[in-house]
């Protein structure tokens, strides 16, 4: 597997972690994470897609290794400045691909959407997401993020983390080691514990608004992937359905077996991501 260039960005006055496969010179993509989550998820994928395109993966603040914010900053508008700085850093002025898991995918759809970044965004994947979330969904992420453990080592967190993330698919072992690995970060007390900043709940799962969400959904011209899970409980079949109707060049893929979110690591995934990227 490559090695990233790992680089602590200065992105709207806050220290990003970013991480980037390939040459700069070829076509950019943004990888972006899930809600408590990080880009190392994306390693599989970015160093198949590195063969062809620039792929750029941070750490969302508050999670990784990007800086803790105070809680009141930890909403999309910030992740929006971010992003759009981040795409002026790295893109050298050109327009990005944009590939998004959950929250990663909510963000691109705003970027998409909004007038003042829409010309940012080429075509857009997004991963098991849409532009309204099933409320029993929402509770359900806040209460497996919630609770804060600890663990002595590496190995005693593994039942743990396969547990809360087996509806991600099948993980190689290698795969399972990264992400257990970059899940963790020691406390004030030398314990291991989850990596992401606990902060990050306080506004999670806010009064959603359907209606203009899914306004701001039909305005976006950048041609999209969507990908679901068939077991997800986040993009139910009825949400995809309506995602694929309710803008233009809408595609979509479903895939049996798996849950919130697909790891986009199978050989299924990524050659429909790479078919897309290039039609």
């Amino acid at each position: 597997m490559k090695t990233p260039v790992e680089t602590i960005e200065i992105l709207d006055g806050i220290e990003v972690c970013v991480r980037t496969f390939g040459d700069p010179s070829s076509p950019p993509i943004i990888c972006w994470h899930g809600f408590a989550r990080n880009g190392t998820d994306f390693y599989t994928l970015a160093n198949v897609l590195s063969n062809t395109f620039y792929c750029i993966c941070p750490d969302t603040p508050g999670r990784g290794k990007s800086e803790w914010l105070e809680s009141s900053q930890y909403q999309f508008l910030t992740y929006q400045r971010i992003a759009c700085d981040l795409i002026q850093r790295f893109s050298k002025n050109r327009r990005v691909h944009w590939i998004g898991t959950s929250m990663g995918g909510v963000l691109g759809m705003m970027m998409a959407s909004d007038s003042t970044s829409r010309h940012l965004i080429n075509r857009l994947i997004i991963n098991d997401i849409g532009p309204e979330v099933p409320a029993d969904a929402i509770e359900k992420i806040r209460s497996s993020t919630s609770e804060v453990k600890t663990f002595r080592n590496a190995e005693e967190a593994q039942p743990f983390f396969r547990s809360v993330y087996k509806t991600f698919g099948p993980l190689s072992s290698d795969e399972w080691d990264l992400l257990i690995r970059h899940s963790l970060r020691r406390n004030e007390f030398g314990e291991l514990t989850q990596h992401y900043d606990p902060a990050i709940l306080k506004h999670f799962g806010g009064v959603q608004n359907p209606a203009l969400a899914w306004s701001m959904f039909a305005t976006i011209m950048a041609p999209m992937l969507v990908i679901r899970g068939e077991e997800s409980d986040i993009l139910t079949a009825s949400l995809a359905d309506r995602m694929v109707s309710g803008a233009l060049r809408v595609q979509r893929l479903d895939l049996p077996g798996v849950g919130h979110a697909p790891f986009l690591n199978s050989s299924i995934q990524i050659n429909a991501i790479e078919k897309f990227l290039s039609d």
